[in-house]
């Protein structure tokens, strides 16, 4: 059996062929389409003669039974009934463009998806690729490299195609690195992910018989295989392991579906369309899962959807809440924990910093993780170096769930700091924005502290409450003194309510305002109003009230507190404010230690209460840095300053 990295590298090196007429970011459109062309071909050689028998045999028979006649034929699940391989069509170099397209017409259909998506979703499948190898007179030359490859089963395993279909991925993302991470996880967090994942249920996993894996963004589906490969080199070589995804862009599941078939998955457990706004899965549950979902990606386009789901209630994936519109991250979240099977299902995936504290309490995100936290399904969060990703320096965290969680995790959440440079290995050459990587002994060290599961400098234990709070209406009552200036009266008078008075009402209202000027200014808007009320021969409205409040009333700690007509005090709506109280405080003791104190007239309305539920890792690992004395950066600058006047004298004797 060759060397794989000697194949990967041979077929890197065939991009030097369209280097004149391709850009870098381009070279994968042509080498990862060919790769499993020649794949499929060398595996399609033994039965190749006997499929295209098989075909003339069925043609009369019903599409669906015949898909299924010719992939037994071919012992594999895909065909190819066409007169040609890559092998042959090189042959016949003047008839390439024409025998190249019968060829491509003779897969199966989920091949044929396969290309159709490697060029965008074009209707002509890969036509616009090798057509454009045909303009520019490549094809030939491309399809002669390719076909003295052997990509045969016996030379290179399903494995060892993985393998080296994932070098040939990650060497194109990284040379377009700039959008690598979009739909590119780098390796090394994945492994962690899965070590995070998977070694907690190390003895459980040794004794199944399958479990099924799921990513609901797989992109090039690096997750899904990365997990199996954990599983079945490291902790039960038997284990049936079962791939499932969702990806939007068709070009990254092409490239995932790809993957899959070379390595022997079902193609068919892959789909292809937006996961938020239409899963394709429906019904299925996983007892794992983990993804990478976009940071910061809108879900305008699919609002319709996903506000329709939200109001199906416990029907839909959305019904706790929706993040903003201009974050779909969360929704990632909530669609998985749809997917948890009763029996026990375990999450991992990536988030940036906004899921764990935006939106106030009573928000979309807040009520998400009140829903999570609640029923006990957040199991650790882990803070990871900065500067790990492609395209993005951005803090981010591994979030762990399990609605099965061991005894001891019952009603607890551990939250780990491993953004120190304990956790990460500089690279020595910059790939895009990734600067460092967690090598295997920093996930190793990281798991560690998981399994650990103790207080520390790095490791901090939480109960589920310990993150929750009411959100407490605090009131202040409105305090209104009357000068009745003369300005004022004239503004009243023009005023809309009071135009709009019957008879003489408004002259009458003017009268008994100018004698009432005479011991202005008033302080007591009870007192105002009742006297005013009894000097007019109609009785004032409420809405006329509140006018005459509005207009004539100026805010005045000194004066009386403003009283509604059943003689509770009317809250000033500029001083309301509000107090976060943790769950696990009372609340009135609370607002009798933290408010009272300031602000002795102030009130709760607890008829507005809202519990919310953040995460503030900055808050839980923050280390208190002393500033240094006053003495210690005089004596700095001074030493600056003489360092300055020598320099200058050294320039000047030169």
């Amino acid at each position: 059996m060759q060397n794989h990295s000697e194949i990967a590298e041979f077929l890197w090196k065939i991009a030097d062929l369209i280097k004149d007429d391709y850009e870098a970011k381009d070279y994968e459109d042509v080498i990862l389409p060919f790769t499993l062309l020649r794949r499929l071909d060398c595996v399609l050689h033994p039965t190749r003669q006997a499929v295209r028998e098989a075909a003339d045999k069925y043609k009369a028979v019903p599409e669906q039974t015949r898909n299924a006649l010719l992939m037994r034929t071919a012992g594999q699940k895909f065909y190819n009934t066409s007169e040609y391989s890559l092998d042959e069509l090189i042959r016949r170099p003047n008839d390439i463009k024409d025998n190249f397209s019968a060829y491509l017409l003779g897969f199966s259909t989920n091949v044929k998806d396969i290309l159709y998506n490697f060029s965008g979703g074009e209707e002509k499948g890969l036509s616009p690729i090798y057509e454009t190898l045909v303009r520019k007179r490549l094809i030939l030359k491309i399809t002669q490299a390719f076909s003295g490859v052997d990509l045969s089963p016996e030379n290179v395993d399903n494995h060892g195609m993985g393998t080296i279909f994932e070098y040939l991925i990650r060497k194109f993302k990284e040379a377009s690195n700039e959008a690598a991470g979009q739909f590119y996880t780098p390796r090394d967090i994945i492994r962690l992910m899965v070590k995070l994942m998977f070694e907690p249920d190390r003895t459980k996993l040794a004794r199944e018989r399958l479990v099924g894996i799921y990513d609901p963004a797989c992109g090039t589906g690096g997750m899904l295989t990365i997990a199996k490969e954990y599983l079945l080199g490291g902790i039960n070589p038997q284990l049936e392991v079962y791939l499932y995804g969702q990806e939007l862009n068709e070009k990254t599941y092409a490239i995932a579906k790809a993957d899959m078939l070379m390595k022997g998955e079902d193609p068919e457990n892959l789909k292809r369309e937006n996961t938020l706004s239409r899963d394709l899965l429906p019904g299925k549950q996983f007892n794992y899962m983990l993804s990478n979902p976009p940071f910061g990606k809108d879900w305008k386009n699919i609002r319709e959807e996903i506000e329709a789901e939200n109001k199906m209630g416990v029907a839909g994936r959305y019904s706790p809440g929706l993040p903003d519109v201009g974050d779909g991250a969360m929704l990632f979240l909530l669609h998985k924990l749809s997917k948890m099977a009763p029996q026990g299902s375990k999450v991992a995936l990536i988030f940036n910093g906004s899921p764990l504290f935006n939106g106030d309490a009573g928000s979309g995100p807040s009520n998400i993780r009140k829903h999570v936290l609640e029923n006990d399904w957040l199991d650790a969060i882990v803070a990871l170096p900065n500067d790990l990703f492609y395209n993005t320096g951005i803090a981010t965290y591994i979030w762990l769930l399990n609605n099965h969680k061991p005894f001891e995790r019952y009603g607890k959440v551990q939250l780990i700091n491993a953004t120190s440079s304990a956790f990460y290995t500089m690279l020595r050459r910059n790939l895009g924005k990734k600067r460092v990587e967690i090598s295997e002994d920093q996930a190793t060290a990281i798991l560690g502290i998981y399994d650990a599961f103790d207080d520390s400098k790095l490791s901090k234990i939480f109960d589920t409450d310990d993150f929750g709070y009411t959100k407490v209406c605090v009131e202040r009552p409105l305090r209104l003194r009357y000068d009745l200036t003369e300005e004022q009266r004239q503004r009243l008078q023009l005023d809309a309510t009071v135009l709009r008075l019957k008879d003489n009402r408004a002259e009458q209202l003017a009268t008994v305002l100018d004698k009432l000027t005479q011991e202005a200014p008033w302080k007591d808007d009870t007192k105002f109003f009742a006297i005013l009320d009894n000097a007019l021969p109609w009785k004032l409205t409420a809405n006329l009230v509140k006018v005459l409040r509005a207009t004539l009333g100026e805010r005045d700690e000194a004066a009386e507190p403003v009283l509604n007509i059943d003689g509770q005090q009317v809250p000033d709506s500029e001083l309301r404010d509000f107090e976060n109280v943790p769950l696990k405080e009372d609340i009135d003791a609370y607002f009798a230690r933290e408010v009272l104190p300031h602000v002795p007239d102030a009130w709760m309305d607890r008829s507005k209460d809202k519990v919310g539920y953040e995460i503030s890792f900055t808050k839980y690992f923050y280390e208190y840095t002393p500033l240094r004395s006053t003495t210690e950066i005089a004596a700095e600058l001074l030493a600056l300053d003489e360092e300055t006047e020598n320099l200058l004298r050294e320039i000047v004797k030169g």
